[in-house]
């Protein structure tokens, strides 16, 4: 049996971050406020660029479809400034916790 490497639990850890996200925000998009039948957790702060924040929930927001693709991906200045407008105190936190180094040991995240 392959050795699970920290990208495994990774992985792991953001599935079950973008999974209590959706159910914080009622699997309804937080810009349009629509409930469609597939809703998407998607990062503020990108995971591939800010690993140690990848499966921090407060850095995970519920969006359609549509707005996760044809709005936060290709107009992210707007995007970002609804962010911070909308939710303040979790723009705030993240921006702090972007200027860290973040080392985590996924598998024990995972185990928590």
């Amino acid at each position: 049996m392959k050795k699970k490497t920290q990208t495994y639990w990774r992985k792991k850890c953001v599935a079950r971050a973008k999974l209590l996200a959706k159910e914080r925000d009622n699997y309804t998009c937080q810009r349009c406020g629509k409930m469609p039948d597939k809703i998407d957790g998607s990062h503020v702060y990108p995971e591939g660029t800010y690993h140690g924040m990848s499966a921090n929930v407060d850095n995970i927001k519920s969006l359609c479809s549509y707005c996760h693709l044809y709005w936060w991906h290709k107009d992210v200045i707007s995007a970002r400034d609804w962010f911070a407008k909308k939710f303040p105190e979790r723009f705030k936190k993240l921006k702090a916790l972007s200027r860290l180094t973040i080392k985590k040991d996924w598998k024990k995240e995972w185990e928590a």
